[in-house]
């Protein structure tokens, strides 16, 4: 289902939020141009049973530095990961970020591991299916993304396969014209970064990673890649039909 205009009428998207500075970004600005109210949760604090029985137009599951397998150390993960298969069973729309790809992928039945550590600004490369999807819209910026994972995961049964990269091979799928799930982070705002750089400041150390260098990328070329992926979730959500 596709539209030239926003939607009429009260929207809602709905926004699980993992840590306190990775935020919604563009995703949440285009929803907020097609007359959508945003309503925060934050994971493991927050009871995610009325995401389930009061379902939003569109939920939207954010990153984190947890992994999806450590359900021991953090068992609301499981109840997360049954609002998010309630939600795939149903057919609502849903946009996954890094770790929200993953979970959504394991709400399908695919496995989630550790994988190749990316972190930084890098290129992915698109499928023949990516170039006709939303993900096109990156192509203005050179398919230039910011990358911060570790963990990997196996297509779900059913996926479509948009980007990958030498490292790591299911960067982006999709599931219908549903689910839009990225293994990237085309969702910050360049003016956000510094939080990033804080809140990981022990995992940059580990890997032998200079903020600088992140801090000098995104000065060149993250006001490019937000308005390109501002421009990707748009037109995602017109062909959603939210």
């Amino acid at each position: 289902m596709s539209d030239t205009h926003a939607p009429r009428g009260p929207r809602r998207t709905d926004v699980i939020q993992h840590v306190g500075f990775e935020h919604a970004g563009v995703i949440a600005d285009a929803a907020r141009a097609r007359g959508h109210e945003i309503r925060m949760y934050q994971a493991g604090v927050d009871d995610l049973a009325l995401v389930q029985d009061d379902p939003a137009d569109l939920l939207v599951v954010l990153g984190g530095p947890i992994g999806v397998y450590e359900t021991e150390a953090y068992p609301w993960l499981e109840a997360e990961i049954a609002v998010i298969r309630d939600r795939l069973h149903a057919q609502r729309p849903m946009i996954g970020a890094c770790l929200g790809a993953q979970l959504i992928a394991a709400a399908a039945g695919a496995r989630v591991y550790p994988g190749t550590r990316e972190i930084g600004w890098a290129p992915i490369t698109p499928t023949e299916a990516g170039r006709r999807s939303p993900l096109a819209a990156l192509a203005e910026a050179d398919w230039q993304v910011l990358h911060w994972h570790g963990d990997t995961f196996d297509l779900p049964a059913g996926a479509e396969l948009l980007a990958s990269t030498a490292a790591t091979p299911h960067q982006a799928y999709a599931i219908g014209s549903h689910v839009l799930a990225l293994q990237f982070h085309p969702e910050v705002k360049p003016g956000d970064i510094e939080t990033w750089l804080i809140g990981h400041t022990v995992e940059l150390g580990r890997a032998g990673i200079d903020p600088r260098t992140i801090r000098r990328r995104t000065g060149e070329i993250g006001a490019v890649v937000a308005n390109a992926g501002e421009r990707m979730f748009t037109r995602w959500m017109e062909e959603a039909g939210v």
